[in-house]
């Protein structure tokens, strides 16, 4: 999942604004339902927020389609 208003996340070595990754436990076509462990929190690039945008992705990065699929993402914000 990527954010719009976070920095300081790698992958693969890499800068992006990937605020979670895992890989689903179940097959194709089941409720996929998973909790975090481990958090870590990340810079906010904001000081103010008006707005978020959230985009789910593929290993690629590619946009998911969720098949108007209901999605429920639960921010945690705290201030370091």
């Amino acid at each position: 999942m990527n954010v719009d208003v976070i920095g300081g996340s790698y992958v693969i070595g890499r800068t992006q604004n990937t605020i979670y990754s895992f890989f689903p436990n179940v097959s194709p076509g089941y409720k996929v339902v998973e909790n975090p462990r481990n958090l870590v929190y990340l810079s906010m690039i904001l000081d103010i927020i008006n707005k978020m945008e959230t985009v789910v992705t593929d290993q690629n990065g590619k946009q998911l389609n969720l098949r108007g699929e209901n999605l429920t993402i639960r921010y945690h914000l705290r201030e370091i």
